[in-house]
């Protein structure tokens, strides 16, 4: 591990920029700053757009090693251009200095789209201080309208391909009737966010050997809503260095942006490289990397494509310990299901507390020391509801199930966080379980004893968080996400569940699943 950076200038790089350079970032990050103060929030969310910060601006940029002469830059989303500066900046000290710099940024919004303006004039004037010749273009329109609707004509025309992208786009769910969709439809591609649509298309744009810096939310590396948009960017684009932040605050603190935040750095080109480097800024403002196999951050053998972000040795033993378990759900014999009442649409039907004619209804806040202890009645949330002929087919018959929250605090220890439902302790001919809640099964039913008790050891494991935060970097824990991981065995199960003195003791649950690893 290699440790890059230290203290307050965390995301700074190599040599201090010249004066030119220098002058260049301070006159945009004015900008920046002039651009916060007129952006009112109710644009900014519509948008989906935050401004990068100078220092992240300034290590994106250092990402790259272009050495062409005449350089090709594309920034859609431009915003006032700060990773365009940033971008800039840093050729302005590279040795040699390339010849030209062309940019094209895009920026739909007119008060950014005038200070954007600003910017590149900025560029022009650092560019002929150092006898580079720099030319701008600012293009006052929505790039994904159009880029689809140039890659949708008949007879397109493409402009010259690009020899560098950098990017922050704009993040934002996306209606399925939403112009937005649209325009990524005619471009051939389906996301409910907007900024896989920014991604791919720019990838698109480059050239071959052409680099990609983009710094978005790290949703993108799971799940099945990605699965799409993951295939076809690793089809055209090799990771060349995927950065993460250890803290979800850090990056666009100067927005109040609860967000997990990755920095990808990729290459056109159809050949899959040997090695790829994973960096993460620490919550101390350490940057650590290192350099790791291709094959760990996307297995060439997952069809999914999902992205692994090991930033140490320990989430490194964590890959290689998981690897031990191969049995999948249908090998257990074993089904996972989002529980089936959605509490609003059932409001007529709960009960604060139990009464002659209901049955339990189990929420997350029901967990407690890896069981479910109910009733609580320190909870807002309901705790029965009326075992209605109406309601009746969204609830399970009773038995053994393994319960796992959908939705994991930010100051959570973990972010799978399971309990049994012991029918002895809950003792009910009929249960619901809220939708904020997933359910291991068995054909609609209950699972035996041993097999359910091991099956919660395993999955609040510090091992299997270790493993998990790898390639889930949100606190959403999708049902398609417990389905992709491969578990011990029926008889490792009941061993685990035999080991395990107490499931609400953390200590005892990674003993256990520790004589596990070791006996396997």
């Amino acid at each position: 591990m290699v440790v890059e950076a230290v203290g307050a200038k965390k995301y700074d790089r190599g040599t201090q920029p010249s004066a030119v350079a220098h002058q260049l970032l301070e006159g945009v990050d004015e900008l920046r700053r002039r651009a916060n103060t007129r952006l009112i929030e109710s644009r900014r969310a519509e948008l989906g757009q935050f401004l990068t910060p100078p220092e992240v601006a300034s290590f994106m940029a250092s990402m790259f090693s272009v050495r062409r002469q005449e350089i090709r830059l594309l920034d859609p989303g431009a915003g006032v251009g700060s990773l365009t500066a940033a971008f800039v900046s840093r050729m302005l000290d590279r040795q040699p200095a390339p010849r030209s710099i062309t940019v094209v940024a895009y920026e739909v919004d007119p008060t950014l789209a005038d200070l954007l303006e600003q910017s590149l004039e900025l560029c022009q004037q650092a560019c002929t201080r150092m006898h580079i010749r720099f030319e701008g273009d600012v293009r006052r329109v929505d790039y994904l309208a159009d880029r689809s609707s140039a890659e949708a004509a008949l007879f397109a025309q493409g402009e010259e391909p690009f020899d560098c992208v950098i990017m922050n786009p704009p993040y934002r769910k996306i209606h399925s009737q939403s112009a937005s969709r649209r325009y990524l439809r005619n471009a051939g591609i389906e996301s409910s966010n907007i900024y896989p649509g920014f991604l791919l298309l720019a990838a698109r744009q480059l050239r071959v050997g052409g680099e990609l810096v983009s710094i978005n939310p790290r949703s993108f590396c799971n799940g099945p809503y990605f699965r799409p948009f993951r295939r076809e960017l690793l089809h055209l684009v090799a990771l060349r260095r995927v950065h993460v932040f250890e803290s979800r605050s850090e990056v666009f603190k100067d927005a109040d942006v609860l967000q997990e935040n990755v920095i990808v750095h990729a290459v056109r080109r159809s050949d899959r490289p040997e090695s790829a480097r994973v960096s993460c800024t620490t919550a101390t403002g350490r940057v650590v990397s290192r350099l790791i196999p291709y094959s760990q951050i996307v297995s060439p053998d997952d069809p999914d494509a999902v992205v692994h972000i090991t930033v140490d040795a320990q989430g490194e033993k964590a890959l290689d310990a998981m690897r031990n378990f191969r049995c999948t759900l249908d090998d257990l014999g074993l089904q996972i299901s989002t529980g089936r009442v959605v509490d609003f649409r059932a409001r007529v039907y709960l009960r604060k507390e139990p009464e002659s004619d209901t049955v339990p209804l189990i929420y997350p806040a029901h967990f407690s020391r890896g069981f479910v202890a109910w009733p609580n009645g320190n909870t807002r949330k309901p705790n029965a509801i009326v075992a209605d002929p109406h309601v009746e087919e969204q609830l399970v018959p009773a038995g053994f199930y393994v319960l796992t929250k959908r939705f994991s605090a930010k100051e959570e220890r973990r972010r799978v966080v399971a309990a049994v439902f012991d029918p002895h302790r809950v003792p009910a001919r009929l249960i619901g379980f809220e939708n904020h809640l997933n359910y291991f099964h068995r054909r609609g039913g209950g699972l035996p004893e041993p097999l359910a008790r091991g099956l919660a050891v395993f999955l609040n494991s510090t091992l299997v968080d270790q493993y998990f935060r790898q390639f889930s970097g949100h606190t959403q824990v999708n049902a398609a996400d417990l389905r992709r991981l491969r578990y011990p065995g029926p008889e490792d199960l009941s061993r685990l569940a035999r080991w395990c003195e107490d499931l609400g003791d953390q200590a005892s649950i990674d003993r256990a699943m520790n004589r596990l690893c070791q006996s396997v």
